[in-house]
């Protein structure tokens, strides 16, 4: 009997499961801020909401999935009346009692697959929170459940649809920004040199481009890899081998697609070639690299407008010129900006609650930022009667309040062009976030008395602007930060122009690391770099912003000049800072001291303690096998150049790093121009700021006098100093002068 049971029961398993292996089921689990940009929430006040939205892929034919948080609610609420329900585009999916004494849990919510078809969908957590049957205060300190979403989890089971042998299929399925956590894809080339990857950067700008937001780890193969999307580049006559259907034979630049082949053995053990419809080869090709080159242009060059056929033929293509600092979120100083030209959508806050909402913008790196200015916003905004007049819209700048808007008529009112002056010195380089955060309350909204807040709201419009006032370009380097933020300097032109990423030796490893870069680069600009300069020649470095991609003993001596680190030499200096000296004890020039004074004393010129540092020399300094370097400084071949070295003990390093550009803590942690980061990402990356500073751009005249009087309060002085004397001098003269002309007239 026991047999038979368990028999039974393997037979069970097996045609519950069944269904997963012939329908091909995929399965992932991940935490939901490894693609998302979720935060812990804590809930407030009688009733509160968290909406969360995510992508689900054109690709995917979803099955199930499962979402996952674990919360805490307040031991005071009142279990019969308090819930926190999650619901789907609006649909219901779960509720859970909120327990005063069992008040920690984790909520699974299951999510049938019909209701995520592809596209974005509305993860909303609501909770109604009581403490007392009747008669409470909506606003009572002790109603809140806190949510945490970091640690939050979302599984799903899915398979892959069957892509149409289209070109129009490439934006909707391979490039689709919506893919979670991460697109993979693969480029066939055949041979490596530096034609052959000059094009397929280009190729690599584009996809990163196109994929807006969303990481994109490149590889790099001799042969197509099954199980993925996979583009190949390259002549018509390396084509032949793959032994591709091509039904254009007479070409000279072409874009197409096929069907990702595959060999297995059937049941008399011979190889049978069969199709895997659900990856594809996008061929990019011609009768010779030029041709290879105008097609890979005329790729990364569409967007939505590819065509509805299996092929198309490249007779020419023509790139618009762009200038310095044109790139997709960019606020142009001295332009005003809709907030739809920035990403904004029109948005209503609703409810009593505090909503919060982001205009998050670039300025750009190198922008000479003066205090005593302000930038402008002109809102357009409306809201409704019926608000307490105490309701206000506090708007916000990287996390600092700058201002508050008293929305004090009971009758409501819509504003145009409400003026909002922002002082420039709270602005930085690269990324800012301006924060709308609503506070509306109802007129009517007492203890005992019912109220509701269904009809109160606060509109604001995408045709609001924004203006920054016009400012030099002129940064301070080093500063690693700024190449994971905005990508520069190498992306000072979206195009790559004036940009180059060097490789000491032309390999697997450092190609697929100089792709990765180029399509890190494309998606920060949203245009593909085509003009960026891949080379192992070291005489086209001169005047060019370069990436250097080597590992140690590769590095030539003349490009360590000026490096924070300098490894492999018999002695090296390194300069460890210890701590900021507030007190002022250490030897200091006359001019030092003076300078000192004004600071005390003038707000123009802030304190900057010193720091002080210890120096160690150290013999033959190099690094282990799991570490990789980082460094940015000036370029020893031109001044106000950079050089972003990527650097490690080996060559195999660099696919590592591939990797490490788009999920790893580098992006974030890196700052300064001396990086130390652990190549498995399991460890601490270590920032440090040792090197020389350097500066890049130009100044007008008057921002150049502008600088030197900041950044040296001692000419200021001398300035006054020469400038009282010579007055005095002159009126002394004239003094004098006008004495001897009024005595000689009275004689």
């Amino acid at each position: 009997m026991k047999k038979t049971h368990k028999k039974a029961l393997v037979l069970s398993l097996i045609l519950a499961f069944l269904p997963l292996f012939t329908s091909n089921v995929l399965s992932q689990t991940f935490y939901l801020n490894k693609f998302l940009p979720v935060k812990n929430v804590t809930l407030h006040s009688l009733k509160d909401s968290y909406e969360i939205s995510f992508p689900i892929p054109e690709r995917w034919n979803v099955e199930s999935a499962t979402f996952t948080f674990p919360y805490v609610n307040s031991s005071a609420l009142l279990a019969y009346k308090s819930r926190l329900t999650v619901l789907l585009d609006e649909i219901p999916l779960k509720q859970v009692a909120l327990d005063p004494i069992s008040n920690e849990g984790i909520v699974n919510v299951d999510i049938p697959g019909e209701l995520l078809d592809p596209g974005y969908h509305q993860l909303t957590i609501m909770v109604a929170q009581h403490v007392e049957k009747e008669c409470e205060d909506p606003f009572a300190p002790e109603l809140w459940t806190f949510v945490k979403l970091e640690e939050s989890k979302f599984s799903i089971n899915y398979s892959l649809k069957s892509i149409p042998l289209k070109l129009s299929s490439i934006p909707t399925f391979i490039e689709d920004p919506k893919i979670i956590p991460m697109k993979k894809i693969n480029f066939i080339l055949t041979r490596l040199n530096d034609s052959i990857l000059n094009i397929a950067s280009i190729v690599a700008g584009g996809l990163g481009a196109r994929m807006d937001y969303r990481p994109i780890l490149i590889s790099i193969s001799q042969k197509y890899k099954e199980g993925m999307d996979n583009i190949f580049i390259g002549p018509k006559n390396e084509l032949q081998k793959f032994k591709l259907n091509n039904e254009i034979e007479s070409y000279n630049s072409l874009i197409s697609i096929e069907h990702v082949p595959y060999k297995r053995k059937d049941e008399n053990g011979q190889n049978v070639t069969k199709i895997d419809n659900k990856h594809v080869i996008i061929i990019i090709t011609g009768n010779n690299e030029k041709e290879v080159k105008k097609a890979a242009t005329a790729f990364s060059s569409l967007s939505l407008s590819f065509p509805r056929t299996k092929s198309m033929i490249i007779h020419e293509t023509s790139i618009p010129a762009l200038r310095p600092y044109d790139k997709k979120s960019f606020l142009s100083p001295g332009n005003p900006i809709f907030f739809s030209a920035l990403g904004f959508s029109t948005h209503t806050f609703r409810g009593m609650n505090k909503k919060e909402l982001k205009l998050e913008f670039y300025l750009p790196s190198d922008l000479y930022i003066k205090p005593n200015e302000y930038a402008t916003m002109l809102l357009h905004f409306a809201y409704s009667a019926s608000l307490r007049k105490d309701s206000n819209l506090k708007i916000m700048l990287n996390g600092k309040d700058v201002s508050s808007i008293h929305l004090d008529n009971e009758n409501g009112a819509i504003f145009e062009n409400y003026k909002i002056s922002i002082p420039t010195y709270l602005f930085k380089p690269g990324k800012n976030t301006i924060t709308f955060v609503s506070y509306l309350i109802p007129q009517i909204i007492k203890r005992c008395e019912g109220f509701q807040d269904m009809n109160i709201f606060l509109t604001m419009f995408d045709d609001s602007i924004i203006r920054f006032p016009k400012m030099s370009h002129w940064g301070k380097m080093p500063a690693i930060e700024y190449f994971f933020d905005t990508g520069f300097p190498f992306s000072r032109v979206a195009t790559g122009s004036g940009a180059c990423i060097f490789l000491t030796k032309i390999d697997v490893p450092r190609s697929t690391l100089a792709l990765n870069l180029v399509a890190f680069l494309g998606q920060k600009t949203g245009m593909a770099p085509l003009k960026i300069h891949i080379s192992s020649n070291l005489n086209l470095l001169k005047e060019k912003e370069t990436i250097f991609l080597g590992s140690i003993d590769e590095i030539p001596q003349k490009f360590m000049e000026k490096a924070p680190l300098k490894l492999l030499k018999p002695v090296i200096t390194v300069k460890y800072p210890q701590f900021d000296n507030l007190s002022g004890k250490r030897d200091r020039s006359w001019c030092q001291k003076l300078e000192e004074r004004l600071r005390g004393f003038a707000t123009l010129f802030p304190i900057k303690p010193y720091k002080e540092k210890s120096i160690v020399k150290e013999k033959l300094g190099s690094l282990d096998q799991e570490t990789g370097l980082l460094m940015e400084f000036e370029s020893p071949i031109t001044k106000g150049k950079s050089i972003l070295l990527w650097t490690a003990k080996d060559s195999s390093a660099f696919l590592n790093m591939s990797r490490l550009l788009w999920i790893g803590k580098i992006r974030s942690s890196s700052k300064g121009d001396l990086v130390l980061f652990p190549l498995n990402d399991i460890g601490k990356v270590e920032s440090h700021l040792l090197g020389p500073k350097y500066y890049t751009g130009n100044l007008t005249k008057f921002d150049e006098f502008d600088f030197y009087l900041r950044s040296y309060p001692w000419l200021l002085v001398t300035l006054l100093i020469t400038s009282v004397t010579v007055i005095a001098v002159i009126l002394a003269i004239y003094l004098r002068r006008r004495k001897k002309k009024r005595l000689s007239g009275e004689d």
